[in-house]
Formats: structure tokens, C-alpha cells, sequence
């Protein structure tokens, strides 16, 4: 049996991800293909648009034949930290023989002697990566930098959202010791990140969606994408931007900045920075502007914020995922899903009988989505696991 995994957001689903979805089916010759899916809060911090389980029916629609959901502790998190929530959960299935991102360049020699540097540097690197921080720069840039001392001419790949998680999904394998074989996709058109042209990225359709360009966002997503998407907004239960600023700028002024030490991404001191900026601020994004500097990218800051609503404690983390959400499947992988029962994941499909820490972290991010999205917090748990009927009809 052949299995190819896919990690992504599919906020919303769109044609690319269709491609690629298509395309990885093809090139890995699997039988089956699984996707690891972000859940109520994205990989840069914000709120998903759209809710979790209408977005694993729009990916089982397409094409996927299991969607699972990722915990949040990885979902919301580093792109290196991301990465190996979803390929962690790709591994310990057990099942799966291939790994398909997408990618700007689909080299994947380089790709690999980039992921080798970074996890293996040598002195001269970790020198150059000391002196970039000393520099006031961001992590990222400056380990970017130190890279190019070792691969000259790869900071423009580095700089690539794509390249920059396909990287990091080359190392989560290196670090599990995974025989799991990568396959990257090339991307067929250029990124646009807000023009709804050629195969127009998930932020433009989500930019088409919320100015109701409805013509836009048709030509740019599955017909069974745009039927849940105009069914959610007619519902007036999409999370729009803004939704959480409120709850979030009285979670930070509620709470002894000083006990935010142990939230992820709030090292150096920038909760405190964060505490007295927010005293001026009637918005997030008017925080965001106050905070970022050279040092703390809007992205970071984003993420911390995040998990100050969700009372993260970067202590508590866990290095890789215990479990995942069986959020929705096709009726023929039930052979897969036995499969997978017998390496003893866990594969959580109804977590109001749960009583894991880990678990109840992740639904109280969806409970915040849930009211975000002018739902009562219950309806968190009111969702339950999707089987798409072999004649691709929904229950």
C-alpha cells in the first residue's frame, strides 16, 4: 500500500491546492493520500476563516481520502515547529510511504543540502548566526544569512514560503529518523498574493471573500469548495479578522505581564513590550504595528499573541504530537484507516469525551474560533466526523 501525506490549511480550499493534491497522487503512484491539516488558528497566528471541519470537507471533496486535524500547540507555531506537527502525525501512522509539498524550486538535492546545513551547522555558521542576532535581526533572517555563508546564492530560495517549509519538512524527517520519501511539487503559476490570477494563493481567495467578490473567488476554488464557502457565509458564521481584538487586547491587560514569560515566542522580554503597548491599542493590528521591530516580525508577534488568549505554556509543550483529529475520510480508506489502528496513534474523533490536557488545549482553540465566528463556544463540540459515501455524496 502506498500512501502519500500532504500538510497544509486550506483556508480556503482552492485550485491549487487541487493541483497539487492531483499532482502528488501522480508522481508517488499512491493508493491512497492523507492530509494533516492546521485546525482553528493558522501557522502565522491568525484565525482560520473558515472552520476546521468545513475545511477537511472541502479538501475529502476534492480528493483527499482522510483529513486530519493537527493540535494547535504545532499548528500555530514555527515553520520548523509546524512541519514536524505534521509530519510527526505522518510518521507515527505508519502507514504512509511518501511526503509531497509544494515548492518554488522543486530541486530536491538542494533543497536537502539546505535542510543538512541547517540541521548540522557548523562553527562558522553558528557564528555568523550569533552575530546576526547581536545585530538586532530577526531569527530567520539571521540564520538565513549564516546558511549563505555555506550556500552561496540560496537566499533568494530561503526567502520562498514554499521552499522555506519544504525545508523544514526535510529536516522533521531527518530528526524522526523517517524513511518516509519526500516528493516536491513544482508550483505551476508565481505567487500573487493578492491577485486572483492563474492558480491564486489561499490569501487572495480569502481577500475575494471577505470584499464578496463572489465571480472571483468561483474561478479560483472547486465548485464543492464554493458551495461550502457560500453556504458558511450566508450562515454568517465565517471568523472574520477582527473577531477575537477585544477578547485579546483583555486577556493582556487582565493578566500580570510578568507571568507571561512562559508563553511560545515570548522570549527577550517582549511580553512586557507587548503589556505596555497594548495599554495604547484598540486593535491587534494596531498592537502589531506598535510591537514589530527589525528583532520581532509581525508573524511571531502574531503567534505569541495567539497563544496568550489560549494560555499556552511553552514549557509544557510537547516536542512531537501524541494525537490528531480524524476530521473527515472517503468510504474506501476504511482498509487504511484499520491500517493505521494497529500502530496505536491516537486518532481522536470525538473530543468532548476527552479529558487529555493536550486535547482540551486544542478545543479551547476551537471554542475561541467558535465565538469569533458569532457561534455559542458549544458548538465546538458539535461537529463530528465526515464519511463521504463512495458515490461522493456527503451523509
Amino acid at each position: 500500500m502506498r500512501v502519500c501525506g500532504i500538510v497544509a490549511e486550506y483556508d480556503p480550499f482552492h485550485l491549487g491546492h487541487a493541483y497539487h493534491l492531483n499532482s502528488a497522487r501522480e508522481q508517488s503512484q499512491a493508493d491512497f493520500v492523507v492530509c494533516v491539516m492546521g485546525c482553528a488558528f493558522s501557522q502565522r497566528g491568525t484565525p482560520m476563516l473558515l472552520g476546521t471541519h468545513a475545511r477537511a470537507r472541502m479538501a475529502v471533496l476534492a480528493g483527499a481520502d482522510v483529513v486530519l486535524g493537527m493540535p494547535v500547540s504545532f499548528s500555530c507555531a514555527t515553520a520548523d515547529r509546524f512541519a514536524m506537527g505534521g509530519v510527526g502525525i505522518l510518521h507515527a501512522l505508519g502507514v504512509v510511504t511518501h511526503l509531497s509539498f509544494g515548492s518554488e524550486n522543486p530541486d530536491i538535492a538542494q533543497l536537502v543540502c539546505l535542510a543538512n546545513l541547517l540541521e548540522k551547522p557548523d562553527e562558522d555558521m553558528r557564528r555568523a548566526l550569533r552575530n546576526g542576532l547581536a545585530q538586532g535581526k530577526s531569527f530567520a533572517r539571521a540564520r538565513g544569512e549564516s546558511l549563505n555563508t555555506q550556500a552561496p546564492g540560496t537566499q533568494t530560495l530561503q526567502h520562498q514560503p514554499n521552499a522555506t517549509l519544504a525545508i523544514s519538512y526535510l529536516r522533521a524527517l531527518q530528526r524522526l529518523g523517517s524513511d518516509i520519501q519526500p516528493v516536491p511539487i513544482a508550483r505551476k503559476d508565481a505567487y500573487h498574493a493578492q491577485a486572483l490570477q492563474g492558480l491564486a494563493s489561499a490569501s487572495a481567495v480569502r481577500a475575494a471573500i471577505l470584499r464578496g467578490d463572489w465571480h472571483g473567488v468561483a474561478r479560483s476554488v472547486p465548485a464543492s469548495s464554493y458551495d461550502i464557502i457560500a453556504q458558511e457565509a450566508s450562515q454568517g458564521t465565517l471568523h472574520l479578522p477582527h473577531a477575537l481584538d477585544t477578547l485579546l487586547l483583555g486577556c493582556i491587560l487582565a493578566q500580570d505581564p510578568h507571568q507571561a514569560a512562559d508563553i511560545p515566542e515570548m522570549s527577550e522580554g517582549l511580553h512586557l513590550r507587548i503589556a505596555r503597548a497594548a495599554r495604547g491599542c484598540t486593535s491587534r493590528e494596531q498592537l502589531l504595528d506598535s510591537v514589530k521591530t527589525r528583532r520581532y516580525p509581525r508573524t511571531r508577534i502574531n503567534r505569541g499573541l495567539t497563544h496568550w488568549m489560549l494560555g499556552t505554556r511553552a514549557s509544557m509543550l510537547p516536542e512531537r504530537p501524541s494525537h490528531a483529529y480524524l476530521l473527515a475520510a472517503r468510504e474506501r480508506a476504511k482498509p487504511m484507516l484499520t491500517a493505521i489502528s494497529k500502530h496505536g496513534f491516537q486518532l481522536v474523533s470525538r473530543p468532548a469525551r476527552e479529558k487529555d490536557p493536550d486535547v482540551m488545549a486544542d478545543m479551547r482553540a476551537e471554542e475561541l474560533w467558535s465565538l469569533g465566528a458569532q457561534l455559542p463556544v458549544a458548538q465546538a463540540y458539535r461537529h463530528h466526523f465526515t464519511l463521504l459515501q463512495d458515490t461522493g455524496e456527503l451523509p
